[in-house]
């Protein structure tokens, strides 16, 4: 793929088509509501478009479906995948919720004229056809589900691919009791609620539970600045107030 900046969501899709003709007829068929002309696909109902790099079969991407499968793909599913034409990265603008519901949308249209599955390349998702078209592009909760990960390290869980949204990531420490409950629940915040958020602001992820202190940490902690994943935004860590109280286990 060509050099791409941070201002992108990248979608990597498998698909049965045998050449640029078949994905264009593919989609005026199907009654996507996209037409594609030349590198450019672009919505018939709004001024939205995303650019498509097209390839041939790429045993690197099946190799990538297959070791991120985790018991989600079928045997099936996974050997029609290895069988596929042409593999397409669409590259989409990113930096918003509703550029991200936009890219959410192309890659439903895209799976229903003869995509396999679907890979987020900005933060390394893959996801089955049927769940992809099952997401629904209004709620923000499925956006999330669509493009970000919760992954982790000896210490930390933290997530990837914020940068999708034009927010900042996030992470805490796994000692932090229902850790990812809480990352995910100041994820969702970020993102329906978008804050103004200051160092040493506290969260609590629902009333009444702890409150956790805010402070900014660099991209490159979890990725190499050169990387999709990487996030110029910074990362948000979440941390627990100091209290005499937990301290010496006082109720």
């Amino acid at each position: 793929m060509s050099e791409l900046n941070q201002q992108n969501i990248i979608l990597c899709i498998p698909g049965i088509w045998q050449n640029h003709q078949t994905l264009l007829h593919a989609l005026l068929t199907h009654e996507t509501g996209y037409i594609y002309a030349g590198l450019i696909v672009k919505s018939l109902t709004s001024e939205y478009y995303a650019e498509i790099e097209e390839y041939k079969n790429d045993p690197n991407v099946s190799q990538a479906f297959r070791q991120q499968s985790m018991n989600r793909f079928s045997e099936r599913e996974l050997q029609e995948i290895e069988q596929h034409n042409m593999v397409i990265y669409v590259i989409c603008k990113a930096g918003s919720i509703a550029l991200a519901q936009q890219a959410l949308l192309l890659g439903q249209a895209l799976l229903k004229a003869g995509g396999l599955a679907i890979k987020i390349e900005t933060s390394g998702l893959t996801h089955l056809r049927s769940d992809w078209l099952n997401f629904d592009a209004h709620n923000p909760i499925d956006i999330y589900k669509a493009f970000i990960p919760i992954v982790s390290d000896q210490k930390l869980i933290y997530s990837c691919g914020m940068h999708q949204f034009g927010k900042a990531d996030g992470c805490i420490n796994l000692k932090v009791e229902h850790a990812s409950f809480i990352l995910n629940q100041f994820l969702l915040y970020l993102l329906i609620e978008s804050p103004t958020l200051i160092e040493k602001q506290t969260f609590s992820a629902e009333e009444g539970a702890e409150k956790l202190e805010l402070y900014k940490k660099e991209s490159r902690d979890f990725f190499d600045e050169d990387s999709l994943y990487f996030n110029q935004l910074g990362v948000w860590m979440l941390k627990p107030t100091f209290s005499f109280k937990k301290l010496f286990n006082f109720s």
